[in-house]
């Protein structure tokens, strides 16, 4: 008998030494599609997937598709209705439209029980005006949730933000400018000296460049990845206004088209892709570069040192403008893509529990650092860190950071619902650190401000907008290069706002607006 007891006894200790489940529940496999990013391979047998199974009796089997190809196949899944168990990396325009959408896809407000952590965190006070503009809305007005955004829960602070080489204005004593009249004069000295060089380029054509301009010059339109939509929310208005037809707008061309007669353009802004521009920068013939600042510490500043010129490239303080208040507009709080959930995914309430974990204490630690003693330990300043082992065998990856989120499987380019950047501190250096410090400082003096979410609209809505989205954005695109080169003269500006105010903008503005204070 005492043998049995001790035997028992045994047992019961072996299990507690797992993570916690209910042993009563038989395995349950499930499938996630998600984008898989050259610079990060998904790779199945990871961390926290291998605790998830352990704790909670699911396997999960990760079905990765190349970055280039995943737009195009989520939306077969959704014509076809061929949804895998869960899909990762979707945004709400993905599904917005489609009329059985109710059909394919779990409504999370119908599982409040099994989502109290994830619900507590988006309705709580700083997120719940961004959660609404992700609710689906019905012909009977009803709301439904169908996208759970991934979430920040340390992030470092990053904008599109205006960078310059700081030698080239040291070399001639020109102090960092304040304006955006004062920028261009600095720019016209550094051509004089250095005819080669320019300095507007874009990674993503035309409507990047003046997206990247439009809103700290004044007006808006085309913010960050909104490279079709010249909708944008004017906090001064309290409303969201079409950025093109706007008067400040045109002060934004203007000043590109001077830039363009300058000879500051980069000549290729059109058709560069991200590696050929962030070549010409790392080889100095680009100097000046207004997007993500990120850049600047994980891939400008390091080819710099290594080319051992002396160039050094540093953040431009928010400039002032001529028509309202000194301003930069930064990325949206959180991300805008997340997870959905197919009704054919088995035993949905508890896949519910499983994905409501990743956003508690111990489900913020496994999705994104796995387990403490195997692929990560804590500091003295109580910081995860990931172990010297892994690190050591991504030191010579192109790009070390990454490398460490494919060993681990995590972070947005993989599937962590609850994001926590906090491998930035090894891999990344001080620089983008302090980089962060300085944005997120500029924010809180209300210089950036963060890019707010578009509203949430009605099918009907939704199809309104996009036939008329498309005709603004027909008639804009085969002009505005037109002005920016001169081959149209500003002088016709006017002529060209009324064609585009007669393609419907009001009746766009009408639609954002409605749903915006709905």
């Amino acid at each position: 008998m005492k043998r049995l007891l001790a035997l028992v006894l045994v047992a019961l200790m072996t299990i507690s030494l797992l993570p916690a489940m209910s042993l009563a529940e038989a395995p349950l496999e499930i499938k996630l599609a998600l984008s898989e990013n050259t610079l990060q391979p998904i790779l199945q047998d990871t961390a926290n997937l291998k605790f998830i199974e352990e704790k909670f009796n699911i396997h999960i089997t990760l079905q990765p598709i190349p970055s280039s190809d995943y737009s195009q196949k989520v939306a077969s899944f959704f014509s076809t209705n061929s949804l895998p168990d869960l899909i990762a990396g979707v945004s709400l325009s993905t599904f917005q439209g489609i009329e059985d959408v109710d059909e394919m896809l779990v409504d999370l407000y119908d599982y409040r029980e099994q989502l109290p952590t994830y619900l507590g965190l988006i309705e709580a006070d700083n997120r719940i005006n961004a959660t609404r503009t992700y609710e689906t809305i019905d012909e009977d007005g009803e709301k439904h949730l169908y996208l759970m955004r991934d979430l920040e829960y340390n992030r470092i602070d990053i904008a599109p933000i205006g960078q310059i080489r700081v030698d080239l204005l040291e070399e001639q004593n020109i102090p960092m400018p304040t304006t955006w009249a004062e920028l261009y004069d600095a720019m016209l000295k550094i051509k004089e000296k250095h005819p080669d060089v320019y300095f507007f380029g874009s990674r993503a054509g035309t409507t990047r460049l003046i997206g990247a301009l439009a809103y700290p010059m004044g007006s808006g339109g085309f913010g960050t990845f909104d490279g079709d939509r010249g909708m944008y929310y004017e906090k001064d208005l309290d409303k969201w206004i079409y950025g093109p037809v706007q008067p400040a707008f045109k002060d934004v061309i203007q000043y590109l088209a001077n830039a363009w007669k300058d000879g500051l353009i980069d000549p290729d802004y059109q058709t560069s892709t991200r590696d050929e521009l962030w070549q010409k920068i790392t080889t100095g013939k680009v100097v000046y570069f207004k997007d993500n600042d990120s850049f600047l510490a994980r891939v400008f500043q390091p080819a710099f040192d290594q080319a051992g010129e002396g160039w050094k490239m540093v953040i431009v303080p928010p400039l002032a403008n001529d028509h309202t208040s000194t301003r930069e507009l930064r990325y949206e709080l959180d991300w805008s893509d997340g997870i959905v959930i197919s009704k054919k995914c088995p035993e949905v309430e508890r896949v519910l529990e499983m994905l409501d974990w990743c956003f508690t204490d111990e489900g913020v630690k496994v999705m994104n650092f796995g387990i403490e003693g195997e692929t990560y330990y804590i500091d003295e300043e109580g910081h995860p860190m990931v172990v010297d082992s892994i690190m050591e065998q991504t030191k010579d990856a192109v790009d070390q950071f990454n490398a460490i989120q494919s060993i681990l499987g995590v972070g947005c380019w993989c599937w962590t619902p609850y994001i926590d950047e906090g491998t930035y501190l090894q891999t990344s250096g001080k620089l983008f650190i302090d980089l962060g410090e300085e944005i997120r400082g500029y924010t809180e003096a209300g210089l950036i401000d963060f890019k707010p979410l578009v509203p949430a609209f009605t099918t009907e809505e939704n199809e309104q907008i996009a036939e008329l989205e498309l005709r603004l954005d027909t008639i804009f695109d085969s002009q505005i290069d037109r002005f920016i080169h001169g081959e149209r003269s500003m002088d016709e500006w006017d002529a060209f706002v009324a064609e585009l105010n007669n393609a419907g903008v009001a009746k766009l503005e009408e639609l954002f607006n409605t749903a915006f204070k709905r």
